[in-house]
C-alpha cells in the first residue's frame, strides 16, 4: 500500500512539474527578437527590440526554424520583423561557435538603424542556440564592407532590448 502512495505521489508530482511547463510538447521556447514599432519611433532607440517567446519543433533545426521566424512577421501587432520583407535566406553555417548567415542581396541595402535592428534581431535570437559564440551576417555571399566588425555577439546589442515584462 505504502508503495502504490509512493507511486501516485511521484505520478502527480510529475504532472504537476509537466503542466508548468505551460503545455508544451517538448520543444524548447526561444525568444524571437522583433522591432518595437513604439520604440524605434522615440529618441535614442532604447529597448527597439523585443523578445516574442516561439516554441519550436523539437524534430526540427533550432538555427532553420529560428531564421524562418526572424524572416517573418510576429504575432505582436505593435512589433514587426527587422528584416525587410524581400530579404531571403541563403544559407546559414555554423563552425567552432561561428554562426554565418547569408541573406539575400537586398540585406546588404541596409544602413543605419534599420541595418543594427536588423542584425542584432539575429544575433539575439540565435544566441540562445546552444553552441554559438558569435554571429557574422552576410549578404548576397558578400561581407558588409562598411560595418566596423564583423562578428556580432547578444552583448554588443544590450541597449537595443526592451526589458521583459513576464
Amino acid at each position: 500500500m505504502k508503495r502504490i502512495l509512493s507511486l501516485l505521489l511521484l505520478a502527480a508530482l510529475a504532472g504537476a512539474l509537466l503542466s508548468g511547463c505551460g503545455g508544451e510538447t517538448g520543444g524548447r521556447a526561444y525568444q524571437v527578437y522583433y522591432r518595437n514599432l513604439a520604440a524605434v519611433d522615440s529618441a535614442g532607440g532604447q529597448g527597439a527590440l523585443v523578445g516574442e517567446r516561439h516554441t519550436l519543433d523539437p524534430q526540427g533545426d533550432p538555427v532553420e526554424q529560428l531564421l524562418d521566424l526572424v524572416l517573418a512577421q510576429p504575432q505582436e501587432e505593435t512589433l514587426a520583423s527587422a528584416i525587410p520583407q524581400g530579404v531571403s535566406l541563403r544559407k546559414w553555417t555554423l563552425n567552432n561557435g561561428l554562426l554565418t548567415v547569408d541573406f539575400s542581396s537586398g540585406y546588404g541595402g541596409l544602413s543605419g538603424v534599420d541595418l543594427t535592428l536588423a542584425d542584432y534581431s539575429v544575433v539575439l535570437t540565435l544566441s540562445q542556440v546552444e553552441g554559438v559564440e558569435t554571429v557574422m551576417i552576410t549578404a548576397g555571399g558578400e561581407m558588409l564592407s562598411y560595418r566596423d566588425h564583423q562578428r556580432l555577439t547578444a552583448q554588443d546589442a544590450l541597449g537595443l532590448v526592451a526589458p521583459e515584462n513576464e
